[in-house]
C-alpha cells in the first residue's frame, strides 16, 4: 500500500548543495513548506568526521559514494556496441547522504568565461561556421556571464570563496585570474598557501610568458563568519578532502553553509535513506508530487505543488525518462524528445610527469585548491586560427592529498622500464615524493551521438530501467589533446625535472577509469522548447511546475569544475521561484 503523506510547496529529488540553496534562500522570508527526499544517511560535520582519515575505507572503497547494488549506469562507446554497467566505481564517483556529492568534493568554485555562454555564436563569429564540426551540437546558454555575474558574487560571499581576484569591474588586477569576466568584488578571503610543487609550477610557467594564478577556493583560508551567521574555522591543510568530508569545516558545504538557516525555519525537512521511484502527474500532465521508498522498503507518495529533481546529473535525466504517464509517454520534459540530449563530460589527463631526484614536495598535504592555475590555453584565449580544433583547458600541476594506496600502481608510469619487480620497489619507495604531472582540465563538446537513454536490459534494485550512456571522444578533443600535451611538455621541462614522460595521444573514452565526475548536460537550458528541456531557470517546458537543478543544464561544458556555476544557476531559480513562480504557479517565467 502506498502511504500518502501531507502536502508541501516544494519537494526535491535529493539533498545536496542545490537543494540546501533552495531551501536556504526561499524559506526564511516566506511562508513555504519543503521537503528533500535523499538516498543517503544523516551526517554532519561533527561527530561524523571527526578522525576520519581512513584512506581505505573513504578513497578505495568509496563511503561517502552511491551504492551501486542498488543503482549504476551502463555506458557503450557508441549505438552499435553493447552497453554494460559499472559493477564498481571508475569514471566517475557520485555521491550520496545528506549533503550530497559537495561534501567530498575537492572545492575549487570557478566562474565561467563570458565566452563559454555565448559559445555558438562567439565561435562563428570569430571563425566562421565551418570551424564547429558537423555532428556537434553545441549551442549558446540562454543568458550571459552579466545575468549571472550576481549571483556567482552571492554565492562567493556565502561560501566564503578564498582566491585573487583578476578583473574588478573592468580592471585586470596582477596576480589574478586575466582571463576572467568582470567582477563585482573581490573574493570574500585571501588565496589559500601553495604548495612548495605548485611554487615550482608558478615561477617556470611564468618564465614561459604565461599568467598563473591561485586557484579559488571553496576552503577557506582563514576563519570566517558567512552571510547566514554560521561561524567557521579555517583550512587545516591535513590533505584529505576529495572523498572525504572535512572535519574542521573549513570547506564548504551544505551543512556548514545552507541547512543550518534552512532547518532553522521549522519548514524544511530533508527524509534520508528514501529513494525517489518517479514524478506523478495528472491527466493534463502537470506534476502531482513524486512517489519513493524508504529503507524499511515501504512506498510513500509526497504531493508538492513545485517538483525539482536536484540530484547528480545522472539521476536528474533519469528521473525525468522514468517519470512516464498517459500525458508525457516518454517522460517528464521529453515530449520533443529532448532528454538526455547534449550529454558531455570532461577531459581531465595529465599528459607530462616528471622525476625530481633528491627533492621532496610534500605531496602528503594540500589539495588541488593549494595550487597555481593557468588559463592560457583554455577557452578561446589563444587564437584557434592555426589549429585544428575549438575549446581549450585549463593546466595545472600536481595538487596534493598523495597518500600511498591509490598511488602506488600509476604514479611511475612512464618513468621506469617496468611497474613490478624489487627496482620498482625500490625506486617508488624513495621517489614518491618527488614526482609530478601538469595536468589538464579540458571542455567537452555535445555531440549528435553523445547521449543519455533508458538501457532495455539492466534494472536497478527497484526494477527500473538503468540509465544507458553513449559517449566517446571525437576528433575535436584529440587534436585539443595534442596540442595541450605539447603545452604540458614545455612546462614540465621548464620546471627542470631530471626525467620526464608525455604522453602524447589521447585513448578513447574509458569507463572503469576515474576521470572525473563532472558529468554534465542532457536536461538542457536553452531559449525554446526546440532546441532544450529548460528555460534559463531550470523549469520544464512541458512540464512548468517541475525543474531540475544542477550541471545536467549546461548546454556543454567548458573547460573547468562545474560547482561554481552549478551553484550560482541555483541561486538564480531560488530567486525566480521565491519572487515570481508562487504568484503564478505553474506558468512559465520570463
Amino acid at each position: 500500500m502506498v502511504v500518502q503523506n501531507d502536502p508541501v510547496d516544494i519537494v526535491t529529488i535529493g539533498g545536496g548543495m542545490t537543494a540546501s540553496i533552495l531551501a536556504a534562500l526561499i524559506l526564511p522570508s516566506t511562508s513555504h513548506t519543503m521537503v528533500s527526499l535523499e538516498q543517503g544517511a544523516a551526517r554532519w560535520t561533527y561527530p561524523d568526521f571527526a578522525h576520519n582519515h581512513d584512506s581505505l575505507r573513504f578513497n578505495n572503497r568509496y563511503e561517502l559514494m552511491q551504492d551501486l547494488n542498488q543503482v549504476s549506469w551502463t555506458w557503450r562507446p557508441n549505438e552499435n556496441a553493447p552497453a554494460l554497467p559499472m559493477r564498481q566505481y571508475g569514471s566517475f564517483n557520485p555521491g550520496q547522504g545528506l549533503g550530497g556529492s559537495m561534501v567530498h568534493w575537492t572545492a575549487l568554485t570557478w566562474r565561467f568565461l563570458p565566452s563559454d555562454f555565448a559559445y555558438r555564436t562567439h565561435h562563428i563569429e570569430r571563425y566562421g561556421a565551418d570551424k564547429i564540426p558537423d555532428e556537434m551540437t553545441v549551442q549558446d546558454w540562454p543568458f550571459s556571464y552579466l545575468d549571472l555575474e550576481r549571483h556567482y558574487d552571492a554565492l562567493e560571499y556565502d561560501m566564503g570563496v578564498s582566491g585573487q581576484a583578476g578583473n574588478l569591474n573592468g580592471r585586470i588586477l596582477e596576480g589574478g585570474n586575466p582571463f576572467e569576466g568582470p567582477r563585482q568584488r573581490p573574493y570574500p578571503n585571501p588565496p589559500l598557501a601553495q604548495s612548495a610543487f605548485g611554487n615550482l609550477f608558478h615561477e617556470a610557467v611564468q618564465g614561459l610568458g604565461l599568467h598563473p594564478f591561485p586557484t579559488p577556493s571553496g576552503i577557506l583560508s582563514q576563519g570566517y563568519t558567512d552571510p547566514f551567521g554560521n561561524v567557521r574555522a579555517g583550512c587545516l591543510y591535513c590533505g584529505f578532502c576529495t572523498r572525504y568530508g572535512c572535519e574542521v569545516g573549513a570547506k564548504t558545504s551544505p551543512l556548514t553553509t545552507w541547512l543550518p538557516p534552512a532547518l532553522d525555519t521549522g519548514r524544511y525537512e530533508v527524509r534520508t535513506r528514501s529513494h525517489v521511484i518517479g514524478i506523478e502527474t495528472d491527466d493534463d500532465g502537470r506534476a502531482t508530487g513524486v512517489r519513493y521508498v524508504n529503507a524499511d522498503g515501504n512506498e510513500f507518495f509526497q504531493p508538492a505543488e513545485l517538483v525539482i529533481t536536484s540530484a547528480y546529473t545522472l539521476e536528474n535525466i533519469r528521473n525525468l525518462l522514468l517519470s512516464r504517464s498517459k500525458a508525457h509517454p516518454d517522460g517528464v520534459g521529453n515530449d520533443r524528445g529532448r532528454v538526455g540530449r547534449n550529454y558531455t563530460y570532461q577531459l581531465a589527463q595529465n599528459p607530462a610527469s616528471g622525476l625530481w631526484e633528491n627533492e621532496r614536495f610534500n605531496f602528503y598535504m594540500g589539495n588541488g585548491c593549494t595550487i597555481p592555475q593557468v588559463f592560457d590555453y583554455n577557452a578561446d584565449n589563444f587564437d584557434h586560427s592555426d589549429v585544428d580544433f575549438i575549446g581549450g583547458a585549463r593546466m595545472y600541476p600536481s595538487a596534493g592529498q598523495r597518500e600511498p594506496i591509490s598511488s602506488a600502481q600509476n604514479l611511475l608510469e612512464g618513468l621506469t622500464d617496468r611497474r613490478w619487480g624489487a627496482e620498482w620497489k625500490q625506486t617508488l619507495g624513495s621517489s614518491w615524493d618527488s614526482v609530478g604531472s601538469i595536468g589538464i582540465e579540458g571542455e567537452s563538446p555535445a555531440y549528435e551521438g553523445n547521449f543519455c537513454d533508458l538501457d532495455p536490459r539492466f534494472t536497478d534494485a527497484w526494477g527500473l530501467p538503468l540509465l544507458r550512456i553513449t559517449f566517446d571522444w571525437r576528433e575535436n578533443e584529440r587534436n585539443m589533446y595534442r596540442f595541450l600535451a605539447n603545452r604540458s611538455e614545455e612546462m614540465i621541462k621548464a620546471m627542470g625535472a631530471d626525467r620526464t614522460t608525455v604522453t602524447r595521444q589521447l585513448a578513447p573514452y574509458r569507463y572503469d577509469v576515474y576521470q572525473s565526475t563532472h558529468a554534465t548536460g542532457g536536461c538542457i537550458m536553452g531559449t525554446d522548447p526546440g532546441n532544450s528541456v529548460t528555460n534559463g531557470y531550470g523549469q520544464v517546458w512541458d512540464t512548468p511546475n517541475v525543474f531540475v537543478t544542477g550541471a545536467a543544464l549546461f548546454p556543454q561544458n567548458p573547460g573547468a569544475n562545474p560547482s561554481g556555476t552549478v551553484g550560482a544557476l541555483a541561486y538564480r531559480a531560488a530567486e525566480a521561484i521565491r519572487d515570481r513562480y508562487f504568484k503564478a504557479p505553474g506558468e512559465l517565467l520570463t
